[in-house]
């Protein structure tokens, strides 16, 4: 479950995905935003970190967050591990919190707390350290229960009551639709407030000029061409679909040698793949080493273990050609049908003004790795731009889909 109900009928979610984001222009960071969003949940929460970066995480559920609020009841620690007995159950909520970001956050059984602390015994760490009821952490070693090195402890605090039963609900950390929290924060929508200052303050500035100068003075103004083709220039010199593909389906097989843990989903979008898995026996410290070997990065969630790999394609030039729209979208179709025949494709028309984007989703019902390679090969030298894949493994067969946008006049 991606969310806990408290008695009063509150919802704090364990989000899908966090990350922190970084874009100096704010219609990429916007772009960025809808495209995970797709992948994770269209309930999201934004928290500017610094001038270009954004922390944000997603849900496909609406709510509070989780970690957060539990991690701003104490005062946001850098270093924080709050563990709390659920009544009646034999699981309790667990929240860690590391280098000032939510590590993890959600409702364990309690015999598999002490597994997701394990990990940070070889790690040097300063947390605070707060528990409610019997939950199998303690200050010193105990039998059966999972404590740290003393080094390792900022603090150690027994507390006399629940924290979750009265935890606030704070907005900041409320999941809301992507649109709005969007808007809220000004990102991907036009500055209007900053434009009618900026237009007063040039409009003084102007008058005063006049004011303090000859009648005779000539003012020479010089103006800036704006290319009207330029996005589409832009968007086809990112890197090559097939080139995409091909790097995805190469860290696909990397992942299947994985011992002891079998893929389960994968997502890709901008160049960062991120892959479900689920273990098939092995222990979490075997992924650990896998991954430190591998240049990856593990994400632990209530549902599972997301591996997330970086995926850098070449970026194609910049070209000046533009073909007819009609003329791409039947070359491609032609292409894809001499490997993949059957109505497996939708389209959806954008009109950008000086040239025309049409979406086309490739539903991909069952088929071999091998059929992937092949479809992402007919993308080759065309006007195409990779938005999106989305593929689940079962017993070496792929289902999903492919989002890409063909260019064209």
């Amino acid at each position: 479950m991606s969310y806990i109900t408290r008695e009063d009928g509150e919802r704090f979610v364990i989000p899908s995905y966090r990350d922190v984001l970084s874009s100096k222009q704010k219609n990429q960071l916007k772009n960025d935003i809808l495209s995970l969003s797709q992948s994770y949940g269209e309930y999201i929460t934004l928290q500017r970190k610094s001038s270009m970066q954004y922390e944000v995480a997603f849900s496909p559920d609406p709510g509070y967050l989780l970690g957060e609020s539990i991690w701003h009841y104490f005062k946001r620690p850098l270093d924080m591990i709050y563990c709390e007995a659920v009544p009646n159950t034999t699981e309790a909520i667990l929240v860690i919190v590391k280098g000032g970001s939510v590590y993890l956050d959600g409702r364990f059984p309690l015999e598999g707390i002490p597994e997701e602390l394990v990990v940070f015994l070889t790690q040097k760490n300063n947390f605070d350290i707060y528990i409610y009821g019997n939950v199998p952490i303690s200050e010193q070693a105990i039998e059966g229960k999972f404590s740290f090195d003393a080094h390792s402890i900022k603090s150690f605090n027994i507390l006399v009551q629940p924290v979750f039963v009265s935890l606030p609900l704070l907005k900041i950390y409320q999941l809301q639709l992507v649109e709005p929290v969007l808007k809220a924060q000004g990102i991907g929508v036009f500055p209007v407030r900053q434009t009618l200052i900026l237009f007063a303050i040039l409009g003084m500035a102007w008058m005063l000029y006049h004011y303090l100068t000859l009648p005779s003075k000539v003012v020479q103004v010089s103006t800036v061409t704006i290319n009207p083709y330029q996005e589409y220039i832009d968007s086809l010199t990112t890197p090559a679909p097939d080139q995409q593909i091909n790097q995805l389906m190469g860290k696909l097989a990397l992942l299947f040698t994985l011992p002891g843990w079998n893929v389960n989903s994968v997502q890709y979008a901008n160049g960062n793949m991120v892959a479900t898995v689920k273990t098939a026996g092995s222990k979490i410290k075997t992924l650990f080493n896998w991954v430190k070997n591998n240049n990856a990065k593990a994400i632990i969630k209530a549902d599972g273990i997301d591996i997330s790999l970086n995926i850098n394609a070449p970026r194609r030039n910049s070209t000046m050609q533009i073909y007819p729209i009609q003329e791409v979208i039947a070359k491609l179709v032609d292409k894809i049908a001499l490997v993949y025949p059957g109505n497996n494709l939708s389209l959806a028309f954008v009109n950008k003004g000086s040239f025309t984007d049409v979406k086309i989703t490739i539903q991909l019902p069952n088929i071999s790795p091998t059929l992937l390679v092949l479809i992402a090969h007919q993308f080759k030298n065309l006007p195409l731009v990779l938005q999106n894949v989305t593929l689940t493994v079962n017993n070496g067969m792929i289902n999903g889909s492919i989002i890409i946008d063909a260019l064209g006049s």
